[in-house]
């Protein structure tokens, strides 16, 4: 398989799995309930590391999520 060929196939993938996630999406937006989360007393967080190099990456991740929500966190509305 060319370059072009491996493009192309890689742009097909990519379009039906943009096509999959916005058909979900509409779904979600028609549901009736949904959770409002800047009405609920508290947004605890579970954070799971798994295997091989997750730990590692989740790590991280939970390090910027607890910049990024810092105030959140100090106000006892996120918890991890």
């Amino acid at each position: 398989m060319g370059y072009q060929q491996a493009i192309n196939a890689a742009k097909e993938q990519f379009g039906k799995l943009l096509e999959q996630q916005l058909e979900r999406l509409e779904k979600i937006k028609s549901q009736r309930e949904f959770i409002d989360y800047s009405t609920l007393d508290q947004i605890i967080i579970g954070i799971v590391g798994g295997d091989g190099i997750g730990p590692y990456i989740t790590a991280e991740a939970q390090k910027v999520l607890e910049f990024i929500l810092a105030d959140q966190v100090k106000a006892g509305k996120v918890k991890f």
